[in-house]
């Protein structure tokens, strides 16, 4: 057995020349075949292959996943000492998340044994402090970014909870902001916002920055740095030395290249978390102005995966911002970049992929968001297999921009199926009360409203019907939303809003009134009286009066407002100006106005010819984005600064 991996390792590590002529690829493969399938025979003499260097290792276990030895492969990975050895190993990270999750998927329950088998070392006090925090760091972050979001929490809890226990030298809070960083990326993505908070606070405390910090920051890239650089310093130079900052977290070039601008790169990440944590809170003004901040700490030497990272939440924050000129830059660009860095087959770039599918929806592009919605979650049907939080985002997501796409056709089908598959895998991962599970039952209650209005009179719709059923969703999606935000939130007013429209369906029309007017209230409040979600609301609301309540001059004044959002946000092609001009046809007939009817109905055929023109006009296609050099791209934003 030690002789064949011995020769195993020297084919695999010969030089490139050298196996071209003398060692065939597929040789290797046969080889790695052979030593899966005895193994599994042989499990007694799984010990020698920790004597293989990381790579072959590596390429046994990506085998295991081929062959579906998915047994031997889950007691081979819940060794803890063996994921350490992988997750050190750089060129392990896309075939580690196949073989995790395929693992999973088998039944194992390899998260919690992993992130257990972490606590359980931290207890027995066998490890060095600095060892038990750098692996909690990997640890932490990979959990995170394979989608186990509550065994990620409790490593980098602990992990934080060490950092603290140390002496507060400037490397220990440096440490610690890592934890802070992986914390709050784990704690957003889950909708822990309770613990999110405390996050965010220490991370201001270590960084020396008030709490309205986004508003107070001082200027420039360097001047931030240095600002929070020194909130850092101790008496520690010496051990600074000792235990400089890994390249991959400092981003200081390696060799404790801590300086302002490797402060820079830790803080770029911070600011992007932060603007991350204030987005899923719908607190968008502050997540665009993080968002700001962490685009003016980058450099040309700050890695990749931060710079796509920090692209992405400008982005979507210049999206529900409506900067959509410049969040087509940006997401554009972070698409460009995580395909350059990792490639199509990556979930990093499946990820930048929902981003501008949110872009591309929001433009009012939704065939397009529709095909790019289509693209991203193959990528990462391929990667997390069909029972991940990252799958169930993604097919949410292609449930609604398909919603969207088919109001018109009425063929919502696929779209129920998208989400109704994503609520069954949201279900499987998370308790029953989980804020995670109020969107997509949205989108669910959205889709069978519809088909419950297209469905022929007398036809059977099953018990309960269609409408109640939808009606229980959004209550649910609303109590949710209610529970994790309060009523003073985006979110709620939505949920608000969307029973509105149910109601209106349902013909309880003053319940219906009632849920628009608390809809339109909320919004006005958080976003300005000139938002697209208040004209979404407004037109919602005229509709009501108009074709069911005889509130007809109500009516025309809320059309009125709403078209004037929507011309001034998107311009004459936007979709959502067809129902606005219908509306007004049906409020002018009514009222005996045949000259306004006439004229909107004119204005209907326009836009009509406007949107034909539209569907040839073609969205750049992928792979066809241009890379700006960072330095340009951040002139667009920050032209007065140094």
């Amino acid at each position: 057995m030690k002789r064949v991996l011995f020769y195993l390792a020297k084919m695999a590590d010969a030089s490139a020349t050298v196996r071209v002529k003398k060692i065939p690829d597929n040789l290797y493969e046969v080889c790695l075949t052979n030593l899966v399938n005895y193994l599994q025979r042989s499990k007694c003499e799984r010990n020698d292959l920790r004597s293989l260097p990381d790579s072959i290792l590596m390429d046994v276990y990506y085998k295991m996943l081929q062959e579906k030895r998915l047994c031997i492969l889950g007691a081979e990975l819940s060794e803890l000492d063996i994921f350490e050895r992988l997750l050190r190993f750089s060129g392990a990270q896309l075939r580690l998340l196949q073989c995790f999750q395929a693992v999973i998927e088998h039944g194992s329950k390899l998260s919690v044994e992993l992130a257990s088998g972490y606590l359980a070392r931290c207890d027995t006090n066998t490890k060095s402090r600095n060892s038990l925090i750098q692996l909690g760091l990997r640890l932490g972050g990979f959990l995170n970014e394979a989608g186990w979001y509550a065994d990620a929490q409790r490593v980098l809890l602990r992990c934080r909870d060490l950092c603290q226990a140390q002496p507060q030298t400037t490397h220990y809070k440096r440490l610690t902001l890592e934890c802070c960083h992986r914390l709050l990326n784990t704690q957003s993505a889950y909708c822990c916002f309770p613990a999110a908070a405390e996050t965010y606070t220490l991370a201001l405390k270590l960084l020396g920055l008030p709490d309205d910090a986004a508003a107070k920051l001082p200027d420039g890239p360097i001047a931030i740095a240095e600002t929070c650089s020194k909130a850092l310093q101790t008496d520690d130079e010496e051990q600074q030395r000792l235990d400089p900052c890994p390249e991959e977290w400092c981003g200081g070039g390696g060799g404790g290249g801590c300086g302002a601008w490797g402060m820079s790169a830790l803080l770029a990440r911070l600011c992007k978390e932060f603007s991350a944590l204030f987005f899923v809170r719908c607190d968008y003004s502050a997540a665009h102005a993080w968002s700001m901040r962490a685009l003016s700490l980058l450099t040309p030497h700050t890695p990749a995966k931060i710079t796509i990272e920090v692209l992405r939440a400008c982005g979507k924050a210049c999206v529900v911002k409506r900067r959509f000129s410049e969040a087509g830059l940006l997401v554009r660009q972070g698409v460009a970049l995580a395909r350059a860095a990792f490639g199509p087959a990556h979930p990093r770039y499946a990820a930048a992929l929902l981003d501008y599918g949110f872009y591309l929806l929001n433009i009012d592009s939704i065939t397009h968001s529709v095909a790019v919605y289509e693209e991203a979650l193959s990528t990462l049907r391929r990667v997390f297999g069909r029972s991940s939080l990252h799958v169930a985002t993604a097919q949410e997501d292609l449930a609604y921009a398909l919603y969207v796409l088919e109001y018109s056709s009425g063929r919502f089908y696929k779209a129920r199926d998208h989400a109704e598959r994503a609520i069954r895998i949201i279900e499987n991962l998370v308790p029953p009360d989980h804020l995670l599970l109020a969107s997509a039952k949205r989108v669910k209650a959205l889709i069978l409203e519809e088909i419950a209005l297209d469905t022929p009179a007398g036809q059977d719709m099953r018990e309960p019907s269609l409408l109640e059923e939808s009606e229980s969703l959004h209550k649910a999606a609303l109590e949710l939303s209610m529970m994790a935000f309060g009523e003073k939130n985006v979110q709620t007013a939505k949920h608000y809003g969307n029973l509105g429209r149910l109601y209106q369906s349902m013909q309880k029309f003053q319940d219906a009134e009632t849920m628009h007017l608390k809809a339109i209230a909320i919004k006005e409040e958080l976003l300005g009286a000139e938002d697209y979600e208040v004209g979404l609301s407004v037109g919602h609301l005229a509709s009501l009066y108009n074709y069911h309540m005889n509130m007809h001059r109500a009516a025309e004044k809320l059309y009125l407002r709403s078209i004037s959002i929507s011309l001034k946000l998107f311009g004459e092609r936007y979709s959502g100006l067809e129902y606005d001009y219908r509306g007004l046809v049906h409020v002018f007939t009514q009222l005996k106005r045949h000259d306004r009817a006439h004229h909107y109905n004119a204005l209907l055929q326009h836009w009509h010819d406007l949107r034909e023109q539209s569907k040839a006009e073609q969205q750049p296609a992928l792979g066809d984005e241009q890379v700006l050099p960072l330095e340009q791209l951040q002139a667009k934003f920050f032209a007065d600064n140094d």
